[in-house]
Formats: C-alpha cells, structure tokens, sequence
C-alpha cells in the first residue's frame, strides 16, 4: 500500500488506529492526536509527520504520472469501442483516481489453458499498476484498451479461483482487506473507512447495503459483476 492510497494526511493516521480504539476514546480527531502525540514513532514504527507525508506524497505523485499517451492522463479516455464492460471501466477511472469510489470485479474467464478461472479484482489497484512495468503485478491497460490484451483474474488478486485444481486463494489489496466469513462467503473490508462490503451476489444483509452492484454483459468478457462502494470521509 503507497502514501497515494490516502487523500489526506488524516486518513494517512487512521491507518493506524483500531477500531477498538475508536469505540473506546469515541473520537477520531482524539485518537489521532493520541497516534502522533503519545505513541509517535517509538510504538508506531515509521510514522510520518505532516511535512514528511506531503513530501514523500508528491515524489510518488511525480512518479506514477503521466499516466496513458499523448497527454491524456486515463487510459480509457479514449475508448470509442462499444464492449460494455470496457465502457464501464471507462467511467469509473477518474473516480477511481480521485478516491471517490472502490471498485470491486467478480469476473470469469478462461486460462490459456482452457479451464475456467474466476476472481475479485480491485479495479483502482489493477489500474495504478499499469504504471509500473517491472512489478509482477503489471495489468497492461493501454492494451486492453486498444484489444490487444485481456484482464483477467490472477492469484494475486482479493480472491482467485482455479476451477480445475479447485484451489482458492485470497489477498489483501491496496484498498480492501479480505474478511473471510462462512455466512457471507465473503466480505471485504475497505481500508480507508472501514465500511465492510459483502460480495455474495444472492445476499440480502446490511454489508450488501455498502456497494452499489450491476451485471454488465460483454463479448469480449462476458457476465461481470461491479460492486462500487462510495467512499465516506472519516472527520
């Protein structure tokens, strides 16, 4: 997780905080004072100041742009092609950078293998890894764009499913942590305001309630299900 992943210096804090804490102090201007005053970096570890935040914020910010080709600063700026999934990504990309929304996929696709594979991507993440061509997690978005490459789902993933091993594996990302639960199947937590999203299509409970979902049919893609969860700031 980078320092691009927090809008604020104050969402920057509440990383560090418990929710236990905040229940029990029941103020999180207090508790984050409590994080820089008492603790600092002698039980934080490498807490950053204000300054240093903002410092090494915007040297990232200098790395990661410019983003896409010929000045446009998103990949899917420029998409004119009518697969209603790739529109979808489409939209979503600039409030996906500004922070506004999390955007999980339920995809299922077929390996170079021929067998089907399924997972959970987060859309903002697999985005921003475009930028970084020697990560092995590097999704190429200007060719999937352009048709020359496919997302699909990979173990590194919130979750990824081998339908012919029958193995299932689950990751944290930069934006949500996995929060494994027999009734739910499977619950995801969002990092920066701690909503939990409930991603079991078929239920009806008030995690649902966090992420707004839709099934898009695509040729390229087929059934793919969003859940986008509007991000509340945490004051």
């Amino acid at each position: 997780m980078t320092l691009l992943n927090y809008g604020s210096y104050e969402e920057y804090l509440d990383q560090f905080i418990n929710i236990n804490d905040v229940r029990y102090i029941r103020n999180w201007n207090v508790s984050r004072q409590f994080i820089q005053t008492a603790c600092g970096k002698s039980c934080m570890g490498p807490l950053l100041s204000r300054s240093e935040f903002a410092e090494q914020r915007k040297k990232l910010e200098f790395m990661w742009n410019p983003r896409g080709t010929g000045g446009s600063t998103l990949y899917g700026a420029n998409y004119k092609g009518d697969d209603e999934v790739l529109k979808q990504f489409a939209q979503r990309e600039l409030k996906l950078i500004n922070k506004q929304i999390a955007t999980i996929v339920f995809m299922i696709t077929r390996s170079h293998k021929g067998f089907d594979i399924s997972g959970y991507i987060d859309l903002e993440q697999s985005l921003r890894e475009s930028n970084c061509r020697n990560s092995e997690q590097y999704v190429n978005w200007q060719a999937i764009y352009e048709g020359k490459a496919k997302l699909v789902p990979r173990p590194h993933d919130l979750s990824y499913f081998d339908w012919y091993s029958n193995k299932v594996r689950f990751n944290d990302s930069d934006n949500f942590r996995v929060v494994p639960n027999g009734a739910h199947s499977l619950l995801m937590m969002h990092r920066g305001d701690l909503k939990v999203v409930c991603v079991n299509a078929g239920c009806c409970c008030s995690e649902s309630r966090n992420a707004i979902r839709n099934v898009y049919r695509s040729s390229i893609y087929g059934d793919c299900m969003f859940f986008d969860h509007i991000i509340r700031r945490i004051h």
